[in-house]
């Protein structure tokens, strides 16, 4: 679970929240080779930031049987229709 503090920085028009996050070790030496020391939390905001319509536009696209097949690929274990079913019942209460 990341951390999370939402603060106002003076000088800066919007909101920013703070945020601890693991990266892999190459992408933070990529960071550290490519990205000028005070900026790393720019590029990382902007890349982020250019990520979510392309996340949201893929979502949408997405019929809710295609997106629970997609999650059930992603749980570790399969699911039977049955407990598929009941999962879904349950949530509708």
């Amino acid at each position: 679970m990341s951390k999370t503090n939402i603060r106002t920085s003076a000088g800066v028009r919007h909101n920013t929240a703070r945020i601890t996050v693991s990266i892999p070790v190459f992408v933070n030496e990529f960071l550290q080779k490519q990205v000028p020391k005070r900026q790393v939390s720019q590029f990382v905001s902007e890349a982020i930031a250019e990520k979510i319509p392309e996340h949201l536009a893929q979502k949408k696209n997405m019929s809710p049987l295609r997106e629970l097949l997609e999650f059930r690929k992603k749980v570790r274990k399969k699911m039977t229709v049955e407990e598929i079913i009941k999962a879904i019942h349950k949530g509708r209460k």
